[in-house]
C-alpha cells in the first residue's frame, strides 16, 4: 500500500482526489490549513464542508498545516515520508489572485518551493503538481495542446506557470520524478468558491440573480470534478514521468449551452445577459486530452449534461440547516 501526501486535500478537487485514492487502497495523508474562500456561509456551504470531511475524507488522516510555513510542512513530510506527493495546496481562485497578488505569490510559489525542496529528501516515486489551463492565456488552437506556448494574462496563470518551472527545474537539477496537470473549469459537488457552474446551478435551484457576459462566445472546457480527480490519480500512479497533461472533459461548451441545459428544467432562471467584455479572463475553449488518454489511460466519463444533472441531485439533497462540525 502506497502512502500519498495530498496538499490542499480538504479543498474542492483535493477532497475528491483523496476519496479516489482511499478507494484504491492507498494511505492518504492530507496537509491543509483548512482555509476557505467561500463567498458566504449559508447552510449549503456548511453541508459542503461537512460532506468533504465526513464522506470524502473519512479514510484520510488530516493534518492542519500550511505549505507556506516551512517548519510545519517539514514536520509532516519527514514524519509521513510519503511514496507520492499530490500538490493541490494553493489559493484556488484567479479572482482573488487579482486583488491579492501577494497572497497568491506566497500560496502558489512559496508553498510549491517549500514542498519541492522537502521532496528531494525523500525516495519519492512521483511529485504531481496541479497547475491550471490559465497558463495558456488566450487559446491559440482548438483544442489547445500541452506543447502550445504558454502566455498567461493574469497573476494566477503566471504564478501557476512559475510553479511548473520550479518543479521542472528541480527535476533537471536533482532528478525529481514529476508530472504536471492542467485542469480547466472544474465543477461539481462541494464546490463553494463561486465558480461559474456553481453560480448557474444555484441560480436555477434557488432563483439567485445571475449576469452572464457574452454567453454565445464564452467557451470553456467544463470538467466534472470526479473525472478530474480520477485523472489526477491515474497520472500520479502511472509509471510515466516528467510529462505535462491536460486533464479536462476535452470539449468546448458555451455558457449559452450551459444555460440551455438548466433552463430546460428551470425555465424561470433569473439570468441577465451582458455584452460587457471581460479582458481579465483569457479566451478559452477545448483542451487536447489525447496525450493523457495515450500515456496514462485517462478517459472522462461525464458530459456537461450528465455532470450538471448529478450536481443538481447533490445540491437538491442537502438539508436546510447547518450541521455541527465536531
Amino acid at each position: 500500500m502506497s502512502v500519498v501526501l495530498v496538499t490542499g486535500g480538504a479543498g474542492f478537487i483535493g477532497s475528491h482526489a483523496c476519496a479516489a485514492l482511499a478507494e484504491g487502497g492507498h494511505e492518504v495523508v492530507v496537509v491543509d490549513p483548512l482555509l476557505t474562500y467561500a463567498y458566504s456561509f449559508e447552510a449549503q456551504h456548511w453541508h459542503n464542508l461537512h460532506y468533504r470531511r465526513e464522506v470524502l475524507l473519512r479514510d484520510a488522516r488530516v493534518v492542519v498545516a500550511s505549505t507556506e510555513i516551512r517548519d510545519e510542512l517539514r514536520r509532516v513530510v519527514l514524519e509521513v515520508r510519503p511514496d507520492y506527493v499530490l500538490h493541490l495546496g494553493a489559493l484556488p481562485l484567479a479572482t482573488v489572485a487579482r486583488v491579492r497578488a501577494d497572497h497568491a505569490f506566497e500560496s502558489i510559489l512559496r508553498g510549491t518551493f517549500n514542498l519541492v525542496e522537502l521532496a528531494l529528501e525523500l525516495d519519492l516515486k512521483k511529485f504531481l503538481y496541479v497547475s491550471s489551463s490559465m497558463v495558456y492565456g488566450d487559446f491559440t488552437q482548438t483544442p489547445m495542446p500541452e506543447d502550445a506556448r504558454p502566455a498567461p494574462k493574469d497573476p494566477y496563470g503566471g504564478f501557476k506557470l512559475a510553479g511548473e518551472v520550479i518543479v521542472e527545474t528541480f527535476s533537471r537539477a536533482r532528478g525529481l520524478p514529476y508530472a504536471i496537470v492542467r485542469p480547466s473549469a472544474v465543477y461539481g459537488p462541494t464546490d463553494m468558491n463561486d465558480r461559474i457552474v456553481q453560480r448557474f446551478v444555484e441560480c436555477a435551484l434557488w432563483g439567485r440573480p445571475l449576469t452572464v457576459v457574452d454567453p454565445d462566445h464564452t467557451t470553456l472546457d467544463f470538467s466534472y470534478v470526479k473525472d478530474v480527480a480520477g485523472g489526477l490519480v491515474k497520472t500520479l500512479l502511472s509509471p510515466v514521468e516528467n510529462e505535462t497533461f491536460n486533464i479536462t472533459a476535452g470539449q468546448g461548451r458555451t455558457l449559452t449551452e450551459l444555460h440551455d441545459i438548466l433552463r430546460a428544467r428551470y425555465p424561470d432562471m433569473p439570468v441577465e445577459v451582458s455584452v460587457k467584455s471581460d479582458d481579465f479572463r483569457p479566451k478559452r475553449g477545448a483542451l487536447d486530452i489525447d496525450k493523457a488518454r495515450r500515456l496514462v489511460g485517462y478517459e472522462p466519463s461525464y458530459s456537461l449534461e450528465r455532470g450538471v444533472e448529478e450536481y443538481l441531485e447533490f445540491l437538491s439533497a442537502l438539508p436546510t440547516g447547518a450541521p455541527v462540525l465536531a
